[in-house]
C-alpha cells in the first residue's frame, strides 16, 4: 500500500451488478500498472432490496479490492460508528457507481469530505449533475438523463455493459464431453436464482418440472446451475421445507455426492428418485454446451441473450410480497401489517410492465418466451413441452441475432475514468 495515494471506490448494490458491471470495468482498470499502483481499492455494497444478502463473498473472492465493506459497515461509516480512517481511506480519488441509487456516492462525497470525482453506469441517470460523466447503455437512456437535465457532454453511450462480463472457457463439445452427455439429447439448465427467496420458492417448482418432463421427454437432460451467492446450506433447507409451499406443486429431495466424468459432483435426488446435477462455475464455463435455459427475471437473462442460449423465463407472482421493488413501497415488508400492503403494491407495480425479461423490455419485444403472472406447475411443463416439440429453441435462437456489439463498453468506461 506504500504508492497508493488516493482511493478507488466502487459503489454496487446486487448479485447480478456485481458480476456484469462490477467484474469488467474494475478488471480493465487494475489491468493498468499506473492506475494499480497509485490507487487503494474499495468495494462499498450499499444497501438494497435487490440485494442477496451474499455479494461481499462473491466479491472478496474476485480479489480486486483492498477492502469490500458491506450494507451494514456502510451504514456505520454514514453515521459515524466506524470512521473513515479505519478503513485507510485518503479522502481523495475516483467513485464509480456500479449498481443501485446514485445518491449513495454522493451521500458518500458529502460525508467524507473528500475530494473524489464520480462517475457512474446506470439505468435511472438521477443525480447526474453530481458527476463527471454518465455512462449509459444507449439512446433511450441517454434521453432519459436530457430530461433530467443533465448535460449532454456528461452523458456517453457506451452500449450494454453486460457484454463485457461475458467469457467463454470451454467449447461445446468440451462441455458435453465433461457431462457425458450424448449429441442427441438436449441440455436443459434451469436456474433458480440467487436470492434466498427465489431459490426456497422456485427450486422445488423446478424439481417437480423435472420429475414430470423426464416421464415425458426422453431426449433431454436437466441441470441446476448453482449460482455463487448460493450456499449449500440454503438448498439443504430449501429441499427439507419443500411441501410448505402451498402456492404451487412442487417436489423435494436430498443432496449427495457422486462420482461423474473422473470428480465428484454434488447432486439432487428428487423424491421421485430423478438424479439431477449441480453444476457449478456459471455460464461461462457450462453456457457453450446449454440447448435451453429455465431462469427467473433477472441481468442473468441478458447473459443469455449475448451467449445466444434460448430461455423460458417464469416471473411468478403467486406470492408477491417477498418480490422487492423500487421506491419506498420496497420497505413495507419491515412494517408491522407491511405485507399485505405490499402484495398490493407489488401487484399494481407489475401492470407497468408488459414484459418481465429485459431482453423482451429492451426490444420491447417476446425475444424469449414468458410466463408472467400467477403461475401453475403445470404451466411450465406444457409450455417447455411446446418449446421442445414445436421447434420453437430455434425459432429464439434467430431472434437472440438482434444481441450482438462491436465494442467493449467496459473498455469504452475504463478509458475515460483513466483520461479524467
Amino acid at each position: 500500500m506504500k504508492g497508493k495515494t488516493e482511493d478507488f471506490i466502487v459503489f454496487s448494490n446486487g448479485p447480478g451488478e456485481i458480476s456484469t458491471w462490477v467484474y469488467p470495468v474494475v478488471e480493465r482498470l487494475l489491468s493498468v500498472e499506473d492506475f494499480r499502483e497509485r490507487y487503494k481499492s474499495y468495494l462499498i455494497i450499499h444497501p438494497c432490496q435487490f440485494g442477496s444478502g451474499t455479494e461481499h463473498r462473491y466479491a472478496e473472492e474476485l480479489n480486486f479490492f483492498d477492502s469490500v465493506i458491506g450494507p451494514s459497515d456502510y451504514l456505520k461509516l454514514l453515521f459515524g460508528f466506524k470512521s473513515l480512517k479505519s478503513y485507510g481511506f485518503k479522502k481523495r480519488g475516483i467513485i464509480v457507481s456500479l449498481g443501485g441509487d446514485l445518491m449513495h456516492p454522493v451521500i458518500f462525497r458529502f460525508r467524507s469530505f473528500g475530494h473524489y470525482k464520480l462517475y457512474a453506469y446506470t439505468n435511472n441517470p438521477g443525480w447526474g449533475k453530481r458527476y463527471e460523466r454518465i455512462f449509459v447503455r444507449n439512446e433511450y437512456v441517454k434521453n432519459k438523463g436530457l430530461k433530467n437535465r443533465i448535460p449532454e457532454e456528461k452523458l456517453i453511450v457506451t452500449g450494454d455493459l453486460v457484454y463485457s462480463s461475458i467469457k467463454r472457457l470451454e467449447s461445446r463439445e468440451r462441455v458435453r464431453s465433461l457431462l457425458n452427455l450424448d449429441d442427441d439429447k438436449l441440455m436443459v439448465l434451469f436456474m433458480p436464482g440467487s436470492r434466498d427467496f427465489e431459490v426456497k420458492y422456485m427450486l422445488p417448482v423446478f424439481l417437480k418440472v423435472i420429475e414430470e418432463l423426464a416421464e415425458r421427454i426422453v431426449r433431454f437432460t436437466s441441470y441446476i446451475l448453482k449460482s455463487p451467492y448460493v450456499d449449500y446450506n440454503l438448498i439443504e433447507e430449501t429441499l427439507k421445507d419443500a411441501y410448505k409451499i402451498k402456492e404451487a406443486d412442487v417436489s423435494g429431495g436430498r443432496i449427495f455426492k457422486q462420482k461423474s466424468s473422473g470428480v465428484f459432483t454434488n447432486f439432487i435426488e428428487t423424491d421421485k428418485g430423478i438424479k439431477v446435477p449441480i453444476l457449478e462455475g456459471g455460464l461461462e464455463k457450462w453456457g457453450e454446451g446449454v440447448d435451453l435455459a429455465v431462469t427467473l427475471p433477472g441481468t442473468n437473462n441478458i447473459q443469455l441473450a449475448y451467449r445466444g442460449i434460448p430461455a423460458l423465463v417464469v416471473a411468478a407472482l403467486n406470492k408477491p410480497e417477498v418480490i422487492p421493488i423500487e421506491g419506498i413501497a420496497g420497505l413495507l415488508k419491515w412494517i408491522p401489517g407491511g405485507r399485505l400492503i405490499l402484495r398490493k403494491a407489488v401487484l399494481k407495480y407489475v401492470k407497468k410492465f408488459p414484459f418481465s425479461s429485459l431482453p423482451n423490455i429492451y426490444t420491447n419485444s417476446e425475444i424469449f418466451p414468458e410466463l408472467f403472472g400467477v403461475i401453475k406447475t403445470d404451466d411450465i411443463i406444457d409450455r417447455m413441452i411446446r418449446l421442445i416439440r414445436n421447434g420453437e429453441i430455434d425459432k429464439i435462437k434467430r431472434k437472440l441475432e438482434v444481441f450482438k456489439l462491436d465494442k467493449d463498453p467496459a473498455g469504452v468506461i475504463a478509458s475515460a475514468i483513466l483520461q479524467g
